[in-house]
């Protein structure tokens, strides 16, 4: 037996009810490793999303005095253009 979900055929046919509990529990197994890995490889990458998140602010005020002051130059330039 192999460690993915076996076929219809086999589960209904082939496989014992011995078989069928050993088989969920090893996908159950190898799922809930996956997620605790999941878990882990997040938390390594934590600090690095936290410092984006506390820069989005910086960024947010940055762009609008960047807007601000671009829209100051597009209204001055029509003035002296006219």
């Amino acid at each position: 037996m192999s460690e993915k979900m076996p076929s219809w055929e086999e589960w209904n046919e082939q496989l014992t009810e011995e078989q069928r509990n050993y088989s969920l529990y090893k996908i159950l197994d190898s799922m809930e490793k996956q997620f605790c890995n999941r878990d882990i490889i997040c938390q390594e990458h934590h600090d690095r999303i936290k410092k984006l998140e506390n820069r989005k602010l910086i960024d947010r005020v940055a762009s609008g005095f960047g807007g601000i002051i671009g829209g100051c130059a597009a209204a001055l330039g029509l003035k002296i253009l006219r």
